[in-house]
Parts: C-alpha cells; structure tokens; sequence
C-alpha cells in the first residue's frame, strides 16, 4: 500500500497510516551494482511487495557491509526495519539517502514516519510540514495531516516517565592519583622526597553505578523532573583512593518550539576512602536548541560551593572556593556522521585569604566525533585542551601554578539492543604543570556495560 491510497480516499486509521507510507526509489535512483547486488535488492523488493518485511531485513542484514550506502539498498532496508519494528535503524537508512538526495519527497515522508515511529517527533513534524508545504496533492495532505494530528496528541499528553539504569566498567589505569612520577621534587627550600602516595599509582579498578531519571509534564510545554546518580569506583589494590560520587538533581523546564529552557539545583558528595572528602552545591540554567538540518545548539551557566570536610585535616577548609562556570557547545548530525565542539570558562573565589592559591581561573575546549559504522556499532574519539591559572603563589614554590591539560579518547558503543550497550574506551592525558610536582601522565583502558530499564 502506497502513501497515496489507490482509490483516492484518505487514509484514516492509525493502523492503516503506519503501515500504508511505502514507496519504491527504484525508478527514481539508478545504481551500478554487480549481479549479486542486484539480486539481493531484486530479492528484497519482491519479499517487500509481498509484505515480508521481517524476511527482507534479514537478507539486508546479512548484505548489510557491502551495501550500505547504495542508495536503492538503504531504501528496501530502511522500509523493511520499519515495518519489522526497528525504527532506529531504518532512521540511519533513510537519513544516508536523504543526505545524497535532499529533494526527494518519498524520502522525506519515510524518513518522518520513521522519525515518528521512534518518537522523535520534532523531526517528523518539521519533514512532514516541509513536505506539506510542496501541495503534494489532496490524499498525501490528508495524510500527512493525519500524521500530524497523531503527533499533537502526543505532546499535548501529560504522562510521567520513570527510567533508571545500573552499569559495570573494568579496567587498567596507570596513574590512579593523578600524580608524578618523580621521586624527588625540586623546590626553593631545597630538594623533597615524595613518599610513595605521592607518586604515581597504577591499579585495576572495577565502576559500579545506578541511577534514575523522573519527568513529569505539566502540559506539552512544561515539565519538572528529578534525576539522581550513585558511581563507586574501587581500586583492586589501593583503597587509598577509592571514590564514591553521589548526586541528585532536580528542576523545571520550559520547552518553546525548538529551544526547551530549563533552571535546576543539584548536590553532590565524593567520599574519599570511604569517608566524606568534598560537598558541592550547585544551581544551574541552560538553554538546548534545534536548529533543523541536523544542527543543534546549548548553553549552559552555573555556580557551585565547593567545600571540603575538615574532619581529616582542619585546613582543608582553604580549599573552599565558589565557582562561576559558562559552556556552551554546538552539534552537527550529517548522515552518519555526528560533530560537536563544546567551550568553557570558568572563575573561582577563594572563601578565606590564606586558600587563594587554590582558586583557579580555567578555559578549555573540546572537540568530539562520532560514526554509525555499522547499525548497533558507534566508534567515536574526543580530543579536549584545557588551561588553568591559580590565583595566588602556592606556599613553597613561590610561584602561580599554570597547567595545560591535553586528554583524547577512542571508544565503541556497541547498542547490544534498545536497554543494553557496551562500551570499550581508551583515553590518554598529558598535564603540564610549571611545578613539576603536577605534572603526569595517565593512561587508562576501561570497558563495560549499562542497562537501562
């Protein structure tokens, strides 16, 4: 059943609608393809036509490597996902021939229903009225019109959403205190001995967290949520700097066609070795943009207390800053492929005179990739910069500490399905300090899984 109706009347039931929107790209798209090619995309559209949906994705899967990318391919495997209940993949499919084909119509109307499918429903609105606004003709309006009711009824409904997650990571870190590796320190008051703390540490080390996520909407385009996180890492042989990070979340957003504001305060403890090492209370705002075209926008600013326990030691209260931060970063989606360059400043204030050198004034930038190499399979890499001034000379060294922070990371998400991905990461860092007792090197391969209910 084609997206117009053979006998010219609109289409009215849901059912129909999200199984009537298939179209053929055959006669509009040619291919050079080999004759094993052929005849696997020969042997999709027959088991589309006659409704084998579930069949044809099996035989595109199986073809998948080797032909993904044609653009006759990506439209027989998208429809098959469709129809099969895999509307993310067939997203990826239709997004590759859009891209390539930016004016084709049935495209665009595949592409939204798919978008609508998996509930993205910004991006099937905008490609529906994009279409709309062609006068595709009376039966395709009614159509879509249809579609676009549907998607109003879904933002217009109220309905809290509950989520949560628990993950697991190992892995090998070289450097687990962020420390040197020099033995002995050279200061203006005569050489150190750093005690064996003091130095690099490399360990094994296991992550264990949960979390939850709590929305719930006041109307389409009001909403309060609540959102927690617990992380324990633990290191296999020192426990000397085991961490424990507990933080929750909540707050109110404001959603005005593509830009959704929110404003919200957040706490969090880090307990050091099984006692409490640092609190931090924070409010923040942040403004998220869709600009269309795959383009996305977000800025967020905020200021935390940072106060650390003086159980331990009374002077850990000189540490005490509060901290102004601004950030904002900007995405690209562009068939496969995903950009984002995100910056930073931030400005911190020493709650007592005697801590001032341990306020920072710091900036940074980074800059992430990430490809849908195959359907499921997301390899990515993250190179950042960051630079930080402290504000006063550090006792001993009689100078103002200055670092530059370089750090990048190669992962792979593999989406085992829609709650279970699995992720393998390897990530380097390389801080240069004009001290050198700060100055490291750290290396750290880790890999594990999060399940989302």
């Amino acid at each position: 059943m084609s997206f117009i109706n053979r006998h010219n009347t609109p289409v009215k039931k849901l059912p129909k609608l999200l199984a009537g929107l298939s179209f053929l790209l055959i006669n509009t798209i040619t291919l050079a393809a080999s004759d094993e090619d052929a005849n696997v995309v020969a042997q999709m559209n027959e088991m589309i036509a006659l409704g084998q949906y579930s069949q044809a994705y099996t035989l595109g899967q199986a073809s998948l490597f080797d032909l993904e990318g044609e653009p006759e391919f990506d439209f027989l495997y998208g429809l098959a996902a469709l129809e099969s209940g895999r509307p993310t993949e067939a997203v990826f499919a239709f997004e590759r021939i859009a891209y390539l084909y930016p004016d084709q119509e049935r495209v665009k109307l595949e592409l939204a229903r798919a978008y609508f499918t998996s509930n993205n429903l910004t991006a099937a609105k905008s490609l529906f009225n994009e279409v709309l606004a062609t006068d595709p003709g009376p039966n395709v309006s009614a159509n879509i019109q249809a579609f676009l009711d549907l998607i109003e009824q879904r933002e217009s409904a109220v309905s809290s959403t509950f989520t949560w997650y628990v993950n697991s990571n190992i892995g090998v870190d070289s450097n687990i205190n962020s420390a040197t590796e020099l033995g002995i320190i050279d200061t203006p008051i005569g050489d150190v001995e750093l005690s064996p703390s003091g130095q690099s540490i490399d360990d094994n080390f296991m992550d264990l967290g949960a979390g939850f996520n709590y929305n719930h909407p006041f109307d389409k385009n009001s909403a309060a949520f609540v959102r927690g996180n617990f992380n324990q890492h633990n290191n296999f042989s020192t426990s000397e700097f085991d961490l424990d990070v507990i933080s929750g979340e909540a707050g109110y957003a404001v959603i005005r066609e593509n830009v959704r504001l929110s404003m919200s305060g957040r706490l969090q403890r880090v307990d050091l070795n099984d006692q409490e090492f640092q609190s931090s209370s924070s409010v923040l705002g942040t403004m998220q943009r869709n600009a269309g075209n795959g383009w996305s926008q977000g800025i967020t600013a905020a200021y935390t207390a940072v106060r650390f326990n003086t159980g331990p030691n009374p002077d850990n209260n000189l540490r005490d800053v509060n901290q102004t931060l601004l950030s904002g970063n900007i995405a690209k989606a562009a068939g496969r492929f995903l950009h984002n360059i995100s910056v930073y400043y931030g400005d911190e204030d020493a709650q007592r005179s005697a801590g001032k050198n341990n306020a920072q004034t710091f900036y940074g930038i980074a800059f992430s990739e990430q490809i849908q190499f195959r359907p499921g399979h997301i390899p990515y890499v993250r190179i950042s910069f960051h630079k930080s001034e402290n504000k006063s000379v550090a006792p001993v060294f009689n100078i103002d500490r200055e670092d530059d922070t370089f750090s990048t990371s190669f992962g792979w998400i593999w989406q085992f399905n829609r709650n279970l991905n699995i992720t393998t990461d390897v990530t380097y860092t390389e801080n240069d300090s004009n001290i050198d007792l700060y100055s490291f090197d750290r290396l750290k391969y880790q890999t594990g899984l999060r399940y989302q209910f």
